[in-house]
């Protein structure tokens, strides 16, 4: 029991009474697509310096990325079309429709240093979800890298996303010659010393039956006329091929140990799984420029009929690390919509030594609304998808203690027409979105909401989310120049703290459910006398910024939650930061936002986490407040009875227990639910206050419990008998109330506690003792008792000694004649005339543990005990008088 109670101070309980005040809020559209940093400064967009294969030209010539509104990257440009160009008075060449493709790279002053810790975040889109592998593919990359041609390097398009190598199979003289793709001619044509991580949307993959059987034609020759093809030109698109040698390790197919990446594994498969099974997407690690990334899917012995027929003896696949399956673009938020928009972090730590470092990434890890996403289960859909590979530092060919590389996006769309599909459907445009730089500060945020009235804080990590309607409930939002950083003083990697300041900073923070289940409470600005504020902006200074309601606009939509759908009314705070965060003088900043609980529904509402965005020119992040339910209104009260009020203990008894019985009830009545929580506060003397718990066992209307007062629940034995002590405020007073799990708390229930000594010394006597009659002439020495009356001492822990003293002699009530004679004590060991002063009678020098009664009249006989002796002629009459018994402690030493 002792784990089970706590000392407390006591709830103060406190009625706020909020002023509503009507005022106009405009309406606010919320953006269909996040917001992105400005890129002007930091991106540039080059015509590519192409890269020809041995065994013909590259068709990969041009470079379709655009900025849009100088925030979002556009990676391609719609479907590709069919190009005719003359070579000569004899040949055509022509092109096929080989999609659009592109890349993006970071500016020479805004290069990616593999030497500190670096970071980027951004939003992806691969387009809508339908249901056509051409429409939404190829797919996108992010890509560092230190190739030659700096911002004008550039891959191959289609299942090359911009960033791998052409996979080119020449077949000239009208079919006579054919020189195959080979790993060397691929890795040649790729980005040099780089590493991509892949979102690849779609799966390219040469099978021996059905669909993508046939190699995609890149480019042919014909003739003047048109007629009689020459030459022709193709690629095996089997960079995901799922069979033959799919899924085998390097090791598996010859090459040395430690080669590629960890975790690499040939095309689609690995570690026995297809990674396009009931997925759009998937997310990988390559290595681009190493000749040993492609190796045959199909060995040559079993090549596809229509690779065979065409003379296509290769059929490269690519070696994918650390592949994770990904919805790309069939992803659906909570509510069953689309998911056009997905957020990924990508993150850079180097080791110490500098000869390697960590690439990782987090895709989904939060949703379109800024809320984070902890969805790792196997639920298909919105699942967050996390991994990490170590890369050698040799891969980015670095020297002179120069480890700037560039950074960027290459991306692809597939081609519509080839391969037998004469339709021409929408192709889905890439899309880039960036909210943090490698040169941006690495701001975080954190969020938690405080009940005033419970005294309570919630977090995304509380397991108690209740709030009662009524309750005055605050928003609070604490956003930081960068996260603590242990970094050892002589590191050569910087903390995050070292990064530039966090500038022109503007506060968007959604507040849900607003008017119907959560109003704002205004106060007085202490800031500005006479005016009202909403809440506050606190710098690390202790100079606020007041939140006022001409800052809050009206937003509608959906919130997303992992438990529960709803739509939802919201208001938004829009308000610009008077100070930027840095590593010096305003590393802190938080916000805090009043507001009031309101559910006038007959059941609990869950109010969901809401978005809070914070963008400054340099960096955007977001976080979300947590959900908390808020309990309906219990119009009710919680009454409790005592069964019993007064109690004893004997000081200092052992193991000392009281059991005090209440019985509660509700008004109007009211069923208990079993197993619902009630607080016991038990209040002793105003000196000693405990919380005990308990839980409810029965569904009646009423529901009896027993709170149990022992030494166990105090600190020590000591401290129990230090509350109920002998000497001060005895009789004690307990006072009980009860707190059920709606916070109603119940009447206050006394009980009254007598604390007497551990030991008993007690002596009981008959009211009166009758001797016989006699009558006038009678000269009788000795009269005995008419009855014996009785004397009976009770002892405790408490040796006694009982004697008796004649405090009135026997007198005639009429005329106060006393009688001739005296009261006389006789036993076997003692004859004794009683006077006045105190006779010993009995003693006992025994300490009996347990209560022991004695009845010392019990030895009486009719010449023993109490006797009275006639000393002379009595006239006739009622004679009587009093006899004192009085019981002390014996002696004993």
């Amino acid at each position: 029991m002792k784990g089970h109670h706590k000392h407390l101070i006591g709830y103060i309980f406190i009625s706020l009474f909020v002023l509503l005040i009507n005022f106009f809020i405009p309406l606010t559209t919320v953006k269909a697509e996040p917001v992105g940093l400005p890129l002007n400064d930091h991106m540039v967009i080059s015509t590519p310096t192409v890269i020809n294969p041995p065994n013909g030209s590259n068709p990969f010539t041009t470079n379709s990325t655009t900025i849009l509104n100088n925030e979002t990257i556009k990676l391609t440009s719609g479907p590709g079309s069919d190009q005719k160009k003359s070579m000569s008075l004899v040949y055509d060449m022509h092109t096929k429709n080989i999609g659009t493709y592109g890349t993006i790279w970071s500016r020479d002053n805004k290069m990616w240093d593999l030497s500190q810790k670096q970071s980027i975040s951004a939003w992806l889109s691969f387009g809508e979800y339908n249901n056509s592998k051409l429409s939404n593919g190829e797919g996108m990359a992010f890509v560092l890298q230190n190739d030659p041609r700096k911002t004008t390097a550039m891959g191959a398009g289609l299942q090359g996303l911009g960033v791998y190598g052409l996979d080119y199979t020449s077949i000239i003289n009208f079919g006579i010659s054919a020189t195959p793709a080979t790993s060397d001619i691929i890795s040649n044509t790729a980005i040099k010393n780089s590493i991509a991580l892949e979102f690849d949307s779609h799966v390219n993959k040469a099978s021996d039956t059905g669909d993508d059987s046939t190699p995609i034609i890149l480019q042919y020759k014909t003739d003047k006329i048109g007629i009689t093809s020459i030459d022709k030109y193709v690629t095996s698109h089997s960079f995901d091929g799922n069979l033959k040698n799919a899924g085998k390790s390097p090791a598996d197919v010859g090459f040395p140990d430690n080669i590629l990446l960890p975790e690499s594994f040939l095309g689609i498969k690995a570690n026995g799984n297809t990674m396009d099974s009931d997925s759009t997407g998937h997310i990988a690690f390559a290595l681009p420029n190493s000749p040993y990334s492609y190796s045959n899917i199909f060995p040559t012995t079993s090549l596809p009929t229509e690779f065979e027929n065409d003379k296509v003896s290769s059929t490269m696949g690519l070696f994918h690390s650390n592949i994770q399956k990904a919805e790309l673009i069939d992803d659906e938020d909570y509510f069953g919509h689309g998911v056009k928009w997905h957020h990924v972090t990508i993150s850079w730590e180097p080791d110490e030594n500098l000869l390697a470092g960590t690439l990782s990434y987090s895709f989904n890890d939060k949703d379109e609304n800024g809320i984070t996403n902890t969805n790792k289960t196997s639920n298909r859909y919105f699942k967050r998808v996390d991994s990490s590979i170590k890369i050698p530092m040799s891969t980015f060919d670095v020297h002179n203690g120069d480890y700037n590389v560039y950074w960027g996006f290459t991306g692809a769309n597939s081609t519509l027409g080839q391969n037998n599909d004469s339709s021409q459907g929408t192709v889905f445009d890439k899309y880039v979105k960036l909210e943090t730089l490698p040169d941006s500060p690495s701001p975080i945020a954190n969020s938690s909401i405080t009940d005033l009235t419970l005294n309570k804080t919630i977090t995304d990590q509380s397991t108690d989310i209740d709030v009662n309607s009524g309750d005055s409930v605050d928003l609070n939002y604490e956003i930081r120049h960068a996260k603590d950083d242990d970094t050892k003083s002589d590191s050569k990697i910087l903390p995050d703290s070292q990064k530039p300041s966090w500038k022109d900073i503007v506060a968007a923070i959604q507040i849900p459910d607003m008017e119907t289940y959560l109003d704002f409470r205004q106060e007085d600005s202490p800031n500005t006398p006479g005016q009202k504020r909403i809440g506050y902006i606190e710098y690390q200074d202790g100079t606020q910024d007041d939140l006022l309601v001409s800052d809050v606009s009206l937003t509608s939509g959906q919130a997303e939650s992992t438990s529960t759908k709803v739509s939802i009314n919201s208001r938004l705070i829009n308000k610009k930061l008077s100070k930027d965060l840095d590593n010096a003088d305003n590393k802190i900043t938080n916000i805090k936002i009043f507001g009031t609980a309101i559910n006038k529904d007959l059941k609990d509402h869950l109010v969901q986490k809401a978005p809070a965005y914070f963008n400054g020119s340099n960096a955007i992040i977001s976080t979300s407040s947590p959900e908390f339910n808020i309990r309906y209104e219990k119009n009710w009260s919680l009454m409790a009875k005592g069964l019993e009020e007064n109690y004893t203990l004997r000081f200092q008894q052992d193991n000392p227990n009281i059991t005090l019985p209440i019985e509660l009830s509700y008004n109007p009545e009211q069923k208990f639910v079993p197993g619902d929580e009630l607080i016991v506060d038990i209040n002793i003397d105003n000196y000693k206050k405990i919380e005990s718990k308990l839980n409810v066992t029965g569904n009646d209307t009423t529901e009896k419990i027993e709170i149990p007062i022992n030494e166990t629940i105090f600190d020590s034995t000591s401290d129990f008998w230090d509350t109920f002590s002998l000497e001060k405020n005895n009789p004690h007073r307990i006072e009980i109330t009860v707190t059920d799990k709606d916070s109603k708390v119940s009447n206050n229930v006394q009980f009254f506690v007598e604390v007497v000594p551990d030991k008993i010394l007690e002596v009981d006597a008959s009211k009166s003792i009758s001797f016989n009659d006699i009558n006038y002439s009678s000269k009788a020495d000795y009269i005995q008792r008419k009855d014996d009356g009785y004397v009976k001492v009770t002892s405790r822990n408490n040796p006694w000694q009982l004697r008796t003293r004649v405090v009135t002699p026997l007198t005639k009530a009429n005329d106060n004649e006393q009688f001739a004679g005296s009261l006389l004590y006789i036993d076997d060991d003692q004859r004794s005339a009683l006077d006045d002063s105190p006779t010993l009678i009995e003693q006992d020098n025994h300490s009996y543990p347990e209560e022991t009664e004695t009845m010392i009249s019990d030895s009486w006989k009719d010449d023993t005990g109490v006797i009275l002796k006639q000393t002379g002629l009595n006239e006739a009459g009622k004679y009587t008088g009093v006899l004192e018994w009085s019981l002390a402690d014996a002696d004993i030493n």
